[in-house]
């Protein structure tokens, strides 16, 4: 195909678009936007992402199409059930415009998304089904300063919520929520802290008109929110510098019903969990193989500390047997040590459930363990003294200032995220 058949054929599919006068083709196909779930609501977003010409969209999700998905999915059919859900989704996604660059990231966010690769997004759009992934993506985009669309729905009512993360001083996800949704994430867990093996969540009944209202206003949402955050970087290019914002985060909440939507306005909470102790936006600071000398630096302060995004385990003994986390036991002979060792100290609390109680040794629910997200920077130091740790990134406040370091470098992210940065 030609250069001028290929310009007219991109004109003629944006004719529609063109004739709107607040609507910028250009500035879209120039958007880099995540979706962040391919379920019900992922698919309408994903899908008017398309239709719209976003020039790149990166699908996230972990899970598997299963049949039930059908009736609240426009991208699924019956041939994808097994499937990964963000490849499905993705590939018939682009047949919808060729233009549109749609990359599928199967896996945990917590895997495959750091701070510095949030950062390459105009916006992320959340349209997850549980707290503790929208907790982990609003720490993000805060961190990040990308702006943060969060979607919820039920079989009636939709809530879509903006948080302009790209400026200062506005309310996170965390600033209005209620004491009984940490509650519910708290549900999950053993009192150790580990992931309860038998614990089924009740799953919440929803459908595709819900779905699809969510979408839409997610969709709409992202375009105003893009549209700001480019006039920003364009003033900022202008003037050196970013002017304050009047933009506030936003709720708003649909009965589907009664066609009754009320829309409220989300001010910053400084007693916050999340941003509550930002005095300012934490520096990322670009400390890769030199988060040891980042955090050397600060060693032998007595108010620095480091906070991780999620809790590791850092102690696993058999209170009858005496094993430890290590494998080891106090009565084992070296020899017998080695060959049944099993390093968990240092590991990452999620990937354990509460069967790690149960002592391999001596077969009773007799293992105490103790997992951590907080650390003084010379015990972290001394946690990882030969390894690398398992988590992307960590804050440090030295007393003075906080800053994100990066503790893997971003190469280490998922391939297919690595294949999307070659577009």
């Amino acid at each position: 195909m030609s250069n001028a058949r290929a310009g007219n054929e991109r004109v003629d599919r944006y004719a529609r678009h063109n004739l709107i006068d607040w609507f910028s083709q250009p500035q879209l196909a120039a958007s880099k936007v995540a979706v962040v779930g391919a379920g019900a609501i992922g698919n309408e977003v994903v899908k008017n992402l398309a239709l719209l010409g976003v020039g790149r969209v990166d699908v996230f999700d972990f899970d598997q199409v299963e049949l039930h998905n059908l009736t609240r999915s426009v991208l699924l059919r019956e041939a994808d059930v097994g499937q990964a859900k963000a490849q499905a989704v993705a590939r018939r996604a682009a047949e919808l415009d060729p233009n549109c660059i749609i990359q599928a990231i199967a896996g945990d966010i917590r895997d495959t998304l750091s701070p510095e690769s949030t950062s390459q997004y105009t916006v992320v759009i959340g349209a997850v089904d549980n707290f503790e992934a929208r907790l982990r993506l609003n720490q993000l985009c805060l961190l990040a300063g990308v702006d943060l669309i969060n979607s919820a729905i039920d079989s009636r009512f939709v809530s879509v919520e903006t948080y302009p993360h790209s400026r200062w001083d506005v309310a996170c996800y965390e600033c209005h929520l209620p004491e009984s949704a940490y509650q519910r994430v708290a549900q999950r867990y053993s009192c150790g802290g580990l992931r309860k093996i038998a614990f089924r969540e009740n799953k919440v009944a929803t459908t595709v008109i819900t779905a699809s209202i969510a979408g839409a206003m997610a969709a709409a949402a992202a375009l105003r929110l893009g549209e700001h955050a480019a006039a920003t970087a364009a003033t900022a290019a202008t003037a050196g510098t970013l002017r304050a914002s009047s933009t506030a985060a936003k709720r708003v909440f649909c009965d589907t019903h009664t066609m009754v939507s009320q829309v409220s306005n989300l001010s910053r909470q400084h007693s916050c969990a999340c941003c509550g102790g930002f005095v300012r936006r934490p520096e990322m600071a670009p400390v890769l193989a030199e988060w040891r000398v980042e955090l050397q630096r600060c060693a032998r302060s007595e108010t620095a500390f480091v906070a991780l995004p999620e809790p590791i385990i850092v102690a696993c003994s058999c209170l009858h047997c005496g094993s430890r986390g290590d494998g080891e036991s106090e009565s084992e002979s070296g020899s017998e040590a080695k060959t049944n060792k099993v390093v968990l100290i240092g590991q990452r609390a999620r990937d354990y459930d509460d069967r790690l109680s149960w002592c391999a040794r001596c077969k009773k629910p007799s293992v105490n363990i103790e997992i951590r997200d907080r650390f003084t920077p010379a015990e972290f130091l001394s946690l990882y003294a030969d390894s690398t740790p398992p988590l992307f990134y960590a804050l440090l406040n030295d007393g003075i200032q906080q800053s994100c370091i990066n503790l893997r470098r971003q190469a280490e992210l998922h391939p297919v995220q690595k294949q999307a940065e070659k577009h």
